[in-house]
C-alpha cells in the first residue's frame, strides 16, 4: 500500500505542474497583450507626428512660393509633398512665362507712353482750348 500512496503524489504533482503552467502562459499572454498595446500606442504616437512634419512641411513649401494655392501641394509622404510642390512650381513657371510672351505680344513696339495720372492745371486746359479754336 506504500506503494499506492505514493502514486497519487505523482498525479497532484503533475496536475499542479500542469496548473503552474498553465498560470505561468497566462501570465506571459498578458505580458505580451499589454508589450503589444504599448507598442501600438508607440506606432500611432509616432505616426501621428510624423503627419503632422509633412503638414508642417508642406505649409512652408507653400509659404516659400506665394503664388502657390495651398490645394496645389499634396501627399502623405515627405517625398510626396517635395514631388507634388516641383510640380506646382512648374506649373507657375509655366503660366508666368506664358502670361510674359502674351503681354509682350499685347504691346506694340512704339506704342505711345502711358498718360499722366495727374489731372491737367487750369492753365494746360485753356491753352489746349485756344488751341483747339485756332486750329
Amino acid at each position: 500500500m506504500n506503494h499506492h500512496e505514493s502514486n497519487p503524489e505523482p498525479e497532484v504533482t503533475a496536475a499542479s505542474a500542469e496548473e503552474s503552467s498553465a498560470g505561468e502562459s497566462a501570465g506571459e499572454a498578458a505580458e505580451l497583450r499589454a508589450a503589444l498595446a504599448e507598442q501600438e500606442r508607440r506606432w500611432q504616437a509616432s505616426e501621428a507626428a510624423r503627419r503632422a512634419t509633412v503638414e508642417r512641411l508642406r505649409l512652408v513649401l507653400v509659404a516659400s512660393e506665394p503664388a502657390l494655392r495651398p490645394e496645389m501641394v499634396t501627399g502623405e509622404t515627405a517625398e510626396e509633398v517635395e514631388a507634388s510642390f516641383a510640380a506646382a512650381r512648374e506649373l507657375v513657371a509655366e503660366v508666368r512665362e506664358a502670361v510674359r510672351r502674351t503681354s509682350i505680344a499685347a504691346i506694340p513696339a512704339g506704342a505711345p507712353g502711358r498718360a499722366s495720372l495727374t489731372p491737367p492745371s487750369a492753365i494746360e486746359k485753356i491753352r489746349a482750348g485756344l488751341a483747339r479754336i485756332a486750329s
